[in-house]
């Protein structure tokens, strides 16, 4: 299946709307590691840097952010592991590649669909 790139001109079909369970739990499954990183990362700098000045908070906000995202991805990578074996793969191909383009994610998303579901992976002659 492709991504729909084009969503916002055919009318784009919404899958929380159609699988609000799917959609509740995505969204648990992604913020759930990212949240526990970030909590995990802060009180790590609390006992490495007790009162941060300017320069020190500028220095590590790049790095929460980014924390924040590879959580978001590393959950619903593991979402889709586990959700493959009782959803149909179409219906999930929707959360992953029904959305908006956005030129990093959108591809990324489409490698993280394909891996969880062995299609680039190499075939072995025997």
């Amino acid at each position: 299946m492709k991504a729909d790139h084009n969503s916002h001109e055919t009318g784009a079909r919404l899958p929380c709307r159609e699988h609000p369970a799917l959609c509740l739990s995505l969204f648990t499954f992604m913020f759930v590691p990212a949240v526990a990183g970030e909590i995990a990362l802060g009180r790590w700098l609390t006992q490495f840097m007790p009162h941060p000045g300017l320069i020190a908070m500028l220095c590590f906000a790049p790095a929460i952010a980014v924390l924040f995202i590879f959580g978001m991805l590393i959950g619903a990578t593991i979402w889709l592991l586990l959700m493959k074996r009782f959803v149909d793969q179409n219906t999930l191909a929707t959360f992953f590649l029904g959305g908006p383009c956005v030129p990093i994610f959108s591809n990324l998303c489409s490698k993280i669909f394909a891996w969880c579901y062995g299609q680039n992976r190499r075939k072995t002659k025997v």
